[in-house]
């Protein structure tokens, strides 16, 4: 597969950096910095207090477990390294991040489609995308999320096309962090894996080696945080225990037809005084009493829910959104967008009869499985952004199979017809006709 000069993908790469930082720093600029809150709070004190040395802690004695740990380790170390723990250092950490995010995203649409101006066209929808340059202001780690998933990917596409023991070991730690991030990503690996077996074309070829190389360096990425939560708790927790919180965030949202409300029920509860086992039994009590709300119901409204717009900043403002005056904005403007995520089953089922190669399948199959995952746990649209440049890479890769499938034919001097593939900018070959 041909590939643009590297000299031009060097001059993108830079153009790219530079347009992410530009748009989110005039972004910084000419708006004041949110209030630090829920969530947020949390994350921002685990960075302080890692930057202190007072290890991975809300209140710097006691260690934490709650949240996943990648986002405040690498916020706390800009704060040691900076000297600064202010809002404002977190929302330019955010900023660089941003902006690497933009970068490997780029790097990833090369390799399913390697016409630099459609991956560079691809990039820049991210690099000045105000659902993403918002996000820099929020302590939150979204940024990090699009940056090591696509890092993951990039690396996976990389391995899937010219397998190597190095490419493998590169491809498992990212999703190792991706991982430590959040847990979400963690069956990446085990997705390539499961490809080997797949037949004809829709699989590819690992050797022993590769397939070791893989997952030893994905549990070499994950398995230090693992101890240290046994080590500190006593129990296994692989990245962190959310899963009371998810459980009691979903039943005090629930509200099914002829029942008690979640919230009133999460209440009651609370001045039960119940032990947390007691608790845990009797919210699985309520789910299970309403099983079409919470796992049919629920896992369409939360699937539907997370290829919204992330629209926090908007709504931090106390607004809609822009044009909260003109309702069909928003509606077209909700659609198109929610139309990038339908890209990843359409890409999924062209591959599965007779589109792009496997790369494109493990594209498109991770990204379903991400999505799935989220319907079942909680669909918030601000985890979908880390999805936009899985989404944006299938359709890439169905427009480069498409063109592919276009080739322009010329005729050669013994007069048979050939075929000639179109140049890297999308024009004729010389010699072509």
């Amino acid at each position: 597969m041909n590939r643009p000069p590297s000299r031009r993908v060097a001059i993108s790469c830079a153009a790219l950096v530079l347009l992410s930082l530009g748009a989110s720093l005039v972004f910084l600029a000419a708006y004041p910095l949110p209030e630090v809150k829920n969530d947020a709070v949390e994350y921002l004190a685990l960075a302080r207090n890692v930057a202190a040395g007072a290890g991975f802690s809300y209140d710097g004695a006691s260690p934490a477990v709650y949240r996943p740990p990648l986002f405040s380790l690498l916020l706390g170390g800009w704060f040691a390294a900076t000297g600064t723990s202010s809002v404002l250092s977190a929302a330019v950490f955010q900023t660089l991040v941003h902006a690497l995010g933009v970068l490997a995203a780029f790097l990833l649409f090369l390799e399913v489609a390697p016409r630099r101006a459609w991956a560079f066209g691809g990039a820049l929808f991210l690099a000045v995308n105000p659902l993403l340059v918002t996000r820099v202001v929020f302590v939150l780690q979204e940024p990090t999320l699009l940056l090591f998933t696509t890092l993951g990917a990039l690396l996976s596409v990389r391995l899937v096309k010219e397998p190597s023991a190095a490419r493998a070991g590169l491809a498992g730690a990212a999703w190792g962090l991706a991982t430590l991030a959040k847990v979400v990503a963690w069956f990446a690996p085990f997705l390539l894996l499961a490809m080997r077996f797949f037949p004809g074309r829709l699989g590819w070829s690992l050797r022993g080696k590769e397939v070791a190389a893989l997952l030893v360096c994905f549990a070499a990425a994950v398995a230090p945080w693992t101890l240290r939560n046994q080590l500190h708790f006593g129990r296994f927790i692989p990245v962190n225990d959310q899963g009371y919180g998810l459980l009691e965030w979903n039943v005090k949202h629930a509200d099914p037809p002829g029942a008690v409300p979640g919230n009133r029920f999460v209440g009651e509860l609370r001045e039960r005084g119940l032990d947390p086992e007691a608790r845990r039994a009797a919210l699985w009590g309520y789910v299970l009493e309403h099983p079409r709300y919470f796992l049919v119901d629920g896992v369409v409204r939360k699937a539907f829910h997370f290829t919204g717009p992330a629209r926090d900043w908007w709504w931090e403002r106390g607004r809609y959104g822009p044009g909260e005056k003109r309702p069909w904005y928003w509606t077209v403007h909700d659609y198109l967008y929610r139309g990038l995520f339908l890209l990843i089953p359409i890409g999924l089922g062209m591959w599965s009869r007779k589109g792009p190669g496997a790369h494109t399948g493990f594209l498109a199959a991770f990204g379903l499985l991400y999505w799935a995952e989220h319907a079942l746990t909680w669909g918030t649209p601000r985890y979908g952004l880390a999805m936009l440049p899985v989404a944006l890479a299938v359709l890439l890769a169905l427009g480069m199979d498409r063109l592919r499938g276009n080739e322009a034919p010329h005729f050669a001097e013994d007069g048979i017809s050939r075929t000639t593939p179109l140049a890297e900018d999308g024009g004729r070959p010389e010699g072509g006709v």
